[in-house]
């Protein structure tokens, strides 16, 4: 029988050790991969044996306004055919990342309706942290073809709401998710952007919604008065 917690959870290939609420920490679940084997990346040979184990703590998504965070032990094995040693996969976060992919997909969502600083004191999390996971994002648009892009937003993200620090952030308005990040609203940038991108990309692009700023009305209208 699962334990609730997992259910919860939703994480299928993980199973749930150990759930304690810390008072000034928030839940801790911990957690490992439910199988107790590991194919090599070397040889392909599936080991069970298992050469050390790697704790670590990531943050997920908040329950009822409650931050949970992740003790998840990823394993090193040691392949018992070509004797090398290696760490298992796992698939809920990226490595070398203090939080769960899925929390990263919901954390844009948020910026891309507030303001950096506002999110990441909401969700506890750096200013860092937010914007690496932007840039997270906007890696595996791109990754999947700009030729998918047709509806085509223009709109900026303040690092600190009100004090005039911005990023530029176009996003397909079709999937809510960013495109790319520009470091600035220079108009400069972002026509290195656009530029880039290609005529064959422009000419697809069926609309722009585009922030009130009249320069981005008037890069578009420059790059695209053609297409």
């Amino acid at each position: 029988m699962k334990f609730p917690v997992e259910e919860i959870l939703n994480l299928p290939e993980m199973k749930v050790l150990d759930f304690q609420e810390v008072e000034g920490i928030g839940i801790v679940i911990t957690i490992e991969k439910s199988v107790n084997y590991c194919s090599c990346p070397n040889c392909g040979k599936i080991t069970q044996s298992i050469h050390q184990n790697h704790w670590r703590m990531i943050h997920d998504l908040r329950w009822s306004e409650k931050t949970v965070l992740l003790k998840i032990n990823r394993r090193q094995f040691k392949c018992n055919k070509c004797k090398k040693v290696f760490s298992e996969n796992l698939d809920l976060v990226e490595k070398n990342k203090g939080y769960t992919k899925r929390l990263a997909v919901h954390i844009v969502q948020q910026v891309l309706d507030s303001n950096i600083h506002s999110v990441a004191e909401r969700n506890d999390l750096s200013d860092e942290e937010i914007e690496s996971m932007l840039r997270g994002q906007v890696s595996q648009i791109l990754n999947i073809h700009l030729s998918q892009v047709k509806r085509l937003g223009i709109d900026e993200i303040a690092l600190v709401k009100g004090q005039g620090n911005y990023l530029a952030v176009l996003v397909d308005l079709d999937t809510r998710k960013p495109i790319e990040i520009i470091k600035s609203r220079r108009m400069e940038e972002m026509r290195e952007v656009l530029v880039g991108w290609g005529i064959q990309v422009l000419e697809q692009i069926e609309e722009v919604s585009i922030d009130l700023w009249s320069p981005y009305k008037n890069l578009v209208e420059e790059l695209m008065q053609d297409c």
